[in-house]
């Protein structure tokens, strides 16, 4: 998530839209899924997760493209140059800079670090990370005190207007950690609530999805895949699409002990 209220990576100007949309592009999904994830993932189009209402398995965006020649093409175009000749872009105020990510003190986030540093240098741009642990870091998000932060969500209902909520204003500093706020997003969010399913809140589906590529106040990366392993004794037990709730709807079946 990007702090949309931050000064560097933050705002709705042209230049600040194409600094995200830029670290959007640089960010190598695939290279993550298959090295980090062990190949359970498919990379993310939207927020609209699988399985949920307004999710098209067709539908392609730039949100999961993986282009450093179109993400340095956009650097250079809004004014994200090399000025000095040092191997790091400057603003387009002309100032050096350093992108600030949040990160925990594990070993799994030291992976996905390494990887994003990577990322980011292969364009010019340069990040530290500053570790903590994970409640410090959901805190300062809340208080809107970060720059970027990685982060998970988790369907809790197979209506995929909810994983739009965290583009929605009202929630900026709630489940809207990157304190989005755009009057267009937000009327439309009011109308998928309103809306019953059919090809009218298909369509604000589309559109919202849309703009959530174009603003970028997220750069979404995986829809994980889950693998559940259980014993023959296990009756009654199915992976739950949404939340986790399974607990009281299974036995063991003493006659099968070995």
């Amino acid at each position: 998530m990007f702090n949309m209220q931050h000064p560097l990576v933050g705002g709705y100007t042209p230049e600040r839209v194409a600094l995200r949309r830029a670290i959007g592009l640089a960010v190598d999904v695939q290279r993550e899924i298959e090295l980090l994830r062990y190949g359970a993932g498919v990379p993310a189009q939207s927020p609209v997760a699988v399985h949920l209402s307004g999710y098209r398995p067709d539908w392609k965006s730039e949100m999961s493209t993986y282009s450093p020649a179109r993400a340095r093409a956009l650097l250079e175009t809004y004014g994200w140059r090399d000025r000095d000749g040092d191997g790091w872009r400057e603003s387009p105020e002309g100032q050096p800079f350093t992108l600030e990510m949040a990160t925990q003190p594990s070993q799994e986030s030291r992976r996905y670090d390494e990887l994003m540093k990577r990322d980011l240098k292969a364009i010019g741009l340069r990040v530290e990370f500053k570790a903590a642990q994970w409640p410090e870091q959901y805190k300062a998000a809340r208080a809107g005190q970060l720059m970027m932060w990685n982060l998970s969500g988790r369907a809790g209902s197979p209506d995929g207007v909810d994983g739009l909520i965290r583009y929605e204003g009202r929630a900026a500093g709630g489940i809207n950690l990157s304190r989005f706020d755009l009057p267009e997003m937000n009327a439309i969010i009011a109308r998928l609530q309103a809306l019953p399913d059919g090809p009218e809140r298909e369509a604000l589906f589309d559109h919202a999805k849309r703009l959530t590529v174009a603003w970028m106040p997220y750069k979404l990366r995986t829809h994980l895949v889950a693998t559940a392993l259980m014993q023959p004794r296990l009756i009654g037990y199915r992976r739950p699409l949404f939340w986790n709730n399974w607990f009281e709807w299974v036995e063991i079946d003493d006659t099968a002990r070995v």
